[in-house]
């Protein structure tokens, strides 16, 4: 079982987004120790709490700090973007990391109406489907002729060695049928929030057709998860978690706050509905190791699951790398 990680950089309460990049850059390092397979940026705007704007720029920097883990984006929102730009891009970072970058893509916005009009320059994207505009960067990664007029100008650098890994992204089981048509790998943001059902990765699998990314489907789920040493300290640093959840499903973003603050904090009835709906159906795992890896193995078979990757902005940053080395150990990887 391959391990990821998913990152929005998420920023601490009081912290500056200078201290918040040299954490990242610190937690990546230590990702890499750990035996991680690969490491994934989100691009989100006009977000005070989340820092990752550009994952291809985090991604390139990265790449220059570490040997062997994977980098990526999770995703790029390739409607703000040409598909000449985003396959260049991707051609330019796979010379530079041979073997080691990977292309999520994303069809929704990662913003709001404002930054769609303001990435788009005020012009509306002129792809009515986001699969079409999916294909023609396929055909640019792959040095093929692309459709219509993009078929007049080729993507460079051309020729380059190695490709990168091109990730259908998904939230609601919807796009891993056309995952599965273009010869794609299939990531499912379980961590929002949304279920999906088992037969939807078992349709992925049986619909595939094997490509020049991938031969054979491959199957991967993002959880947030939190793992301690005990129960009552996995408790402690998921409640700023569960507290940045529940403000975001009333649409709000608060700021993630230090566990020692929050602490004596009293959920609502109705809040603890909710939680405990995110808990029951895994959206969030949390717990020592043996509770968590009974949950993830009950995951893995049930779904089919390749890789499992891990959304866990915990506050402390000793904390936080604690939790990913217990799900190192518990796979094998340390």
């Amino acid at each position: 079982m391959r391990l990821a990680v998913h990152d929005l950089v998420t920023l601490n309460h009081g912290e500056t987004v200078e201290e918040g990049y040299e954490r990242t850059k610190r937690f990546v390092n230590e990702i890499e120790q750990l035996n991680f397979h690969r490491y994934w940026f989100a691009e989100h705007h006009n977000s005070n709490d989340n820092a990752s704007s550009s994952p291809e720029l985090m991604v390139a920097y990265m790449s220059a700090i570490t040997n062997k883990l994977r980098l990526g984006t999770g995703g790029t929102m390739i409607m703000h973007y040409s598909p000449l730009k985003i396959a260049e891009n991707f051609k330019t970072l796979t010379t530079l990391a041979p073997g080691r970058v990977d292309l999520g893509l994303g069809r929704a916005p990662g913003s709001g109406h404002h930054e769609i009009i303001a990435l788009a320059q005020g012009k509306p994207d002129a792809f009515s489907d986001m699969y079409d505009k999916i294909e023609v960067i396929l055909d640019y990664l792959k040095d093929e002729r692309a459709a219509g007029f993009y078929g007049n100008t080729q993507a460079v650098p051309f020729g380059t060695q190695t490709l990168p890994e091109p990730w259908m992204l998904g939230s609601s089981g919807q796009s891993a049928t056309k995952a599965a048509e273009m010869g794609l790998g299939y990531s499912f943001a379980k961590f929002f929030g949304l279920k999906t059902e088992p037969e939807v990765f078992q349709a992925y699998r049986q619909q595939f057709t094997a490509s020049k990314f991938f031969e054979k489907p491959q199957v991967m789920v993002s959880y947030m998860i939190i793992v301690a040493d005990t129960e009552e300290e996995a408790n402690y640093y998921a409640k700023p978690l569960e507290l940045s959840r529940i403000a975001l499903n009333k649409g709000q973003m608060i700021a993630n706050m230090d566990p020692e603050e929050v602490k004596d904090f009293t959920f609502s009835a109705s809040d603890e509905a909710y939680l405990q709906g995110y808990y029951q159906n895994r959206f969030i795992i949390k717990g020592t190791p043996t509770q968590v890896e009974a949950v993830l193995e009950d995951e893995i078979n049930t779904l089919g699951i390749d890789e499992v990757m891990v959304y866990a902005p915990i506050f402390d940053e000793k904390a936080r790398v604690n939790s990913y080395r217990h799900l190192a150990k518990m796979f094998g990887k340390i």
